[in-house]
């Protein structure tokens, strides 16, 4: 079984980060500028933190090297200075790994003559993830920003094989894009300027964020009865349709799940084919500022509350001078 502990981590952007995670996907949403990639760095075992702890099935990985052999990465920058040849080094990786170069390659469309350090940074992340995807039974998973780097042609593929990986191990995955995390599933997590915090129940990213509603997006062959059928919901707080248009509707909700399903009731009430359902997701950047603009919403709540009563004034008697 895999697990994976940091305890009181303080390193680089990451102050006093603690979480104890069991075998599954789990996402971090949050951007490079919150720690996203010294956390894979810290979880690869290619870094220490300055203090507290980080173990996998007890073990510190920046202090053991075979613990850090037995962990799958993708690390922000994969450095490719080595002047050996992609085929050889591949050939070199699987029998000590156990996996097949020639599938990998062919995936890959990469000439197996050219040198690492002739890759770019982009390819040299790309190889590097479906290595990691690759490995058959690693202790750990640590990708950071692992759809972006395969590209769109390979993305189904990388999210059945990390869905795979993650029914037996921890797979910890890093992302700024809220549409990422709704893909991968799994537990999110929020890390917003070095602090971690469990995501709130259907708000992030299921609702984009605190106090940000979902939308959705649905193609339909019979969209006017699919809008008239979705007006009955109660979960769906707005409906945008255009007469003449392709059949797209689109309906925002306050979470995610509880959309999707009234739009599948919706569709079996109206009898209409759904041709394409997508979440729309915002930027993580305006999904920080909603969670920003009600913390100062509610500061000014507070400050606008009229000050508590004072407590009644207890008078003591005055005592009687005559004898």
């Amino acid at each position: 079984m895999s697990h994976l502990r940091l305890e009181r981590v303080w390193s680089g952007r990451l102050k006093d980060v603690s979480v104890e995670l069991e075998a599954g996907v789990h996402v971090i949403v949050g951007a490079e500028s919150d720690g996203t990639g010294e956390l894979i760095e810290l979880c690869a075992g290619v870094r220490a933190p300055r203090r507290g702890a980080v173990e996998v099935n007890g073990v510190a990985p920046s202090s053991a090297p075979a613990c850090r052999r037995a962990i799958a990465s993708l690390l922000p920058s994969e450095e490719g200075a080595d002047g050996s040849r992609v085929g050889r080094w591949l050939a070199e990786l699987g029998t000590r790994l156990g996996f097949a170069p020639e599938p990998l390659l062919e995936r890959l469309r990469l000439e197996p003559h050219r040198t690492l350090a002739s890759l770019s940074g982009g390819e040299r992340r790309r190889l590097a993830c479906h290595v990691a995807l690759t490995r058959e039974s690693p202790e750990l998973v640590a990708l950071h920003e692992p759809l972006p780097a395969v590209g769109a042609d390979a993305r189904a593929h990388v999210l059945g094989r990390i869905a795979e990986l993650g029914r037996a191990r921890v797979v910890l995955v890093t992302t700024s894009s809220l549409a990422d995390a709704r893909e991968l599933g799994g537990t999110t997590f929020r890390l917003d300027r070095g602090l971690l915090s469990c995501a709130p129940g259907g708000a992030w990213p299921g609702g984009s964020g605190p106090g940000l509603d979902v939308w959705l997006e649905v193609e339909a062959d019979a969209p006017r009865a699919l809008v008239s059928a979705l007006a009955t919901e109660p979960d769906v707080l707005e409906l945008g349709y255009a007469e003449g248009g392709t059949g797209r509707v689109r309906i925002r909700g306050a979470e995610l799940e509880r959309v999707a399903e009234a739009v599948a009731r919706a569709a079996v009430s109206a009898r209409a084919e759904i041709r394409s359902l997508r979440a729309c997701a915002d930027d993580l950047d305006v999904a920080r500022a909603a969670a920003t603009g009600l913390a100062h919403a509610a500061y000014r709540a507070v400050q606008k509350r009229p000050p508590p009563p004072a407590p009644p004034r207890v008078v003591s008697p005055t005592p009687d001078p005559s004898p």
